[in-house]
Order: C-alpha cells, then sequence, then structure tokens
C-alpha cells in the first residue's frame, strides 16, 4: 500500500523537475567525494573512520558554533559569548533532530542538505511560472555546480536561507501572502539577510497591482513578518546580553565587521598583492572577482528584464555582500544571489556556452571544496 502510494506520487513528479532533482544530487555526490578525499589526506584523515570522516569533512569554521548553539543555546561568557552573532533557526532545526550530541554534525549536514533539495525544488517551480523547463533545469544546474555550492552541502546555513526565500517568493508570486510572510519571517531567522524579503515582497506585491497604491489590501502586512522575525532575534539577543543590538558589537570586535565597503575592497586588494597564497587567493583575488561578478549580474538581470522583486534581491543582496569593511565571504554570499540563475540559463541559450559554464564553475567548485575539506580558510 505504501510503496504504492509512493509509487504514484513520485508519477506525479514531472519529467523535467526530475531531471533538474537528479543534477542537483549528482553535483552533490561529486562535491562530497572530492570533499572526502580532500580531507583524508589531512594528517589526521588517513586515521579518522571513514563515517566520522564524512561527518568533520564538511563542518570547519562557523559550523562548530551553530552545533554548540544546537546544543548549549546562547551564552553570555567566554568564547561562545561571540556567537550571537548567529542567528537561531538553523541551530534550533538540529537541535530538533539530535538524539545524541555525539551525532550532531550529522543533524547538521542532514537539514542543511534536505534544504538543498527544497531550495533547487522550489527555484525550479519558481523558474517555470515564466520560462521554460530548460531554463528551469539550467538554472538549477548553475546554482548546484556554482564556485561556493559546496555549502549548500556543509553545515551551514545557506541551503536553508535560500530554500525560504526561493519559496517565498514563489508563493508570493502565487497570491499566497499569509505562506510568502511566515517564510520570510522565518529566513530573517536564519540570518540578516533575510531581513531584505520585507522590502522584496513589497515589491513583488505593489508589481502585481501594477504599482497602484491605492489597491493596497491588508495583504499587504503579511510582507511585515521579516521584521518580526528580525525583531525576535533583538529579543534574544537581550534576553541574553541585555542588549538588543550586542551582535553589531561582537561583529565589529570580534568579526572585525563594520559598514565600510570601500575599507573591504582596499582589504581585498591588499591582500591580493601581498598575502601569500592560498590567502592571496581567498582573502584577496576570489572577494574582489565574486563582487564584481555579483555586481555583474545585477547589471545582467536588469538587461534580462526579470522581474522588479527578483531585480531588487539581487541589488540587495549584493549591496549587503560587499557592505563590510573585512571582505572575508564573499564569494559565499553572492551564493545566495538566487535569481542570477535564471539570468545565467537565459544566457546560455547555446548548449557550448552551457557546456564551458558548466565545467569552469564546476572547476573552481572543486578547487574550493577541497581548500574548505581540508581546513583551509574558503569563505
Amino acid at each position: 500500500m505504501i510503496v504504492q502510494k509512493i509509487k504514484v506520487w513520485y508519477g506525479k513528479i514531472p519529467y523535467s523537475l526530475k531531471v533538474a532533482i537528479l543534477i542537483a544530487l549528482i553535483a552533490k555526490l561529486a562535491v562530497f567525494s572530492v570533499g572526502y578525499a580532500a580531507a583524508y589526506t589531512t594528517a589526521a584523515g588517513a586515521s579518522t573512520e571513514p563515517f566520522h570522516l564524512v561527518l568533520s569533512q564538511f563542518a570547519h569554521w562557523d559550523s562548530p558554533h551553530y552545533m554548540f548553539i544546537a546544543e548549549n543555546g546562547y551564552v553570555n561568557e567566554g568564547d561562545p559569548a561571540n556567537f550571537i552573532v548567529f542567528f537561531p533557526l538553523y541551530p534550533v532545526l538540529v537541535r530538533l533532530i539530535t538524539f545524541d550530541f555525539a551525532y550532531i554534525n550529522l543533524s547538521g549536514l542532514i537539514i542543511s542538505n534536505l534544504f538543498s533539495v527544497v531550495a533547487v525544488v522550489y527555484l525550479f517551480k519558481l523558474a517555470k511560472l515564466d520560462y521554460s523547463g530548460s531554463v528551469a533545469k539550467k538554472a538549477v544546474l548553475f546554482l548546484s555546480v556554482f564556485p561556493t555550492a559546496y555549502f549548500m552541502s556543509a553545515a551551514f546555513t545557506e541551503s536553508l536561507f535560500l530554500a525560504l526565500v526561493i519559496a517565498g517568493l514563489y508563493y508570493a508570486r502565487n497570491d499566497k501572502w499569509p505562506v510568502a510572510g511566515v517564510l520570510g519571517l522565518l529566513a530573517a531567522l536564519t540570518r540578516i539577510a533575510g531581513l531584505l524579503m520585507l522590502p522584496v515582497l513589497a515589491v513583488e506585491y505593489f508589481h502585481q497591482k501594477n504599482w497602484k497604491i491605492k489597491t493596497a489590501n491588508l495583504k499587504l502586512l503579511w510582507t511585515i513578518l521579516p521584521a518580526l522575525g528580525f525583531l525576535i532575534y533583538l529579543i534574544i539577543n537581550y534576553q541574553v546580553t541585555g542588549n538588543f543590538f550586542a551582535f553589531v558589537e561582537v561583529e565589529r570586535v570580534h568579526w572585525f565587521q563594520t559598514l565600510d565597503p570601500v575599507g573591504g575592497l582596499t582589504a581585498a586588494v591588499g591582500w591580493a598583492n601581498n598575502g601569500a597564497f592560498p590567502e592571496s587567493l581567498t582573502l584577496g583575488y576570489a572577494q574582489i572577482l565574486f563582487a564584481a561578478f555579483g555586481l555583474l549580474m545585477v547589471i545582467a538581470g536588469y538587461k534580462a528584464k526579470l522581474r522588479p522583486s527578483y531585480q531588487a534581491f539581487l541589488l540587495l543582496t549584493w549591496m549587503l555582500s560587499v557592505s563590510t569593511g573585512f571582505w572575508i565571504s564573499v564569494p559565499r554570499y553572492v551564493l545566495t544571489m538566487f535569481p542570477m540563475f535564471l539570468t545565467l540559463a537565459l544566457l546560455s541559450k547555446k548548449r557550448v556556452v552551457t557546456f564551458a559554464a558548466t565545467a569552469i564553475s564546476s572547476a573552481a567548485l572543486f578547487y574550493f571544496t577541497w581548500l574548505f575539506a581540508t581546513g583551509t580558510w574558503a569563505f
């Protein structure tokens, strides 16, 4: 009976969507394989049990901080007090499926990889609202092989965030504003960029109203929910530290992050010119190249006449990505500019262009995956 229901459900999935999911899963398998090979080459890798090596290969840098929050909550003493800058939804979800903290990394990987598939499905569905199945599949392909797409397989928030914002816009497009608003709220509980969903949803709402403000109704209020998500995060800051904006000071003091895009660019140029390899690449050239690529995608999205809400998301996400005085994760932040994958799909009409772009991007993806899995800073 259950098998029969599964067959019926599977049969209802459009063939092109099945292909898109398969593309994403193949890319993910390749990323995990490269990551495992890289982790195995490290000093501890060869002597680590395979299962535990898989659990640790993509659990570097921010990942242990999220796992700490999942296990212990926010604290206000010692170095873990600095973890207040990490938003709560991802560690909460990790905690909900963790039954043994010895395997908490497994929970983190499950959440990230599950939502990466959700993100792929909704990207495909969103693309299909305006374009052909071919464009939708290409959009999924370009997301799956983007040079920093390994974060969608790692214990980070990228997959969860992308799933929430893409699904949020999908439901907004279908006039399901309560669902869109709640997803925007959850995005704002995942990372600060989720707050951008407020203006983006508002742009989508008024676009559907042909920009006639007088025709607005109470559905517009649902677009404000992302602000509520951010407010909840501020309340958490206050409950833990006694300061609603404690995260701002921690970002400034501990992570050297301030609102200074010119300073960020200048520092990246300095790393590119004077840093030793691979820091000259990861903290220098890559930061500059991805910042420039993100801006190019903003312009290309405008030229491609994407929907105003997509253009707004591209622009605002790019501005936030390059807004700090220390460019350290621009390539990872640019990954979340998901409308650019629609743009790239529209631009790659010829098969040779699609093949070349896929090959180049995949090579960069595997290289950065190797760096990340060996514990080297890779955004």
